[in-house]
């Protein structure tokens, strides 16, 4: 029996301004950005799928939002 494991990625998405500031953990130099939290998945696959030139739906990203400590409550 084979078993096919899928490489794991993760799009590191930190709010910037108007914008979620992309970065994959796994691949430095390889950035993006998306205008919603919704769309940062796509974007990072988009981005990573480019730089391996391989298609969007050989690999699987895990989002990791990052919070900005200033906008939480206190």
């Amino acid at each position: 029996m084979v078993v096919h494991v899928m490489n794991r990625y993760t799009a590191v998405a930190e709010h910037a301004g108007a914008w979620w500031a992309i970065t994959v953990a796994e691949m430095p130099g390889v950035f993006s950005q998306a205008r919603r939290l919704d769309n940062v998945e796509h974007m990072a696959r988009d981005a990573i799928a480019l730089m391996l030139d391989v298609p969007p739906e050989s690999f699987e990203i895990d989002v990791r939002q990052v919070l900005d400590p200033e906008a939480g409550g206190g």
